[in-house]
């Protein structure tokens, strides 16, 4: 499967941008296209609403399923103790010590506003 979308790194995107159908293109047996182009035809549905519908019929059998929503939420867990090992790593490197939860979310903010005023030039009038 290949995904194609237009080339827009750098550049802010706007609600609709980020809206806008991209290609999807499977590979799939030749036995089920003959298939899809029959029964499509009956239907008079295009291919590419007939992809649509069956994805989103996926997606949505695939949120329901318990496994899957296990596995995702395991996947969140094990990416929270990546990012606190990271910070952890970090504050040792900056020597500060790491803060759990929500008090660093709380004392980011206050860190970077101390640590880029040291860097920037002090203002006249401040």
């Amino acid at each position: 499967m290949t995904e194609q979308a237009p080339e827009i790194q750098g550049q802010e995107l706007t609600p609709e941008d980020e809206r806008k159908p991209v290609v999807f293109a499977v590979r799939i047996d030749p036995v089920l296209r003959e298939q899809i182009e029959g029964l499509r035809g009956i239907t008079e549905q295009s291919v590419n609403d007939v992809g649509v519908e069956a994805l989103n019929d996926w997606v949505a059998k695939t949120l329901e399923d318990e496994t899957t929503r296990n596995k995702a939420m395991a996947e969140l867990d094990a990416e929270e103790r990546r990012l606190q090992e990271r910070r952890s790593a970090i504050a040792g490197i900056l020597g500060q010590a790491a803060t759990a939860g929500g008090a660093s979310s709380e004392a980011a903010p206050e860190q970077s506003t101390t640590q880029s005023s040291r860097r920037s030039k002090p203002r006249s009038g401040s």
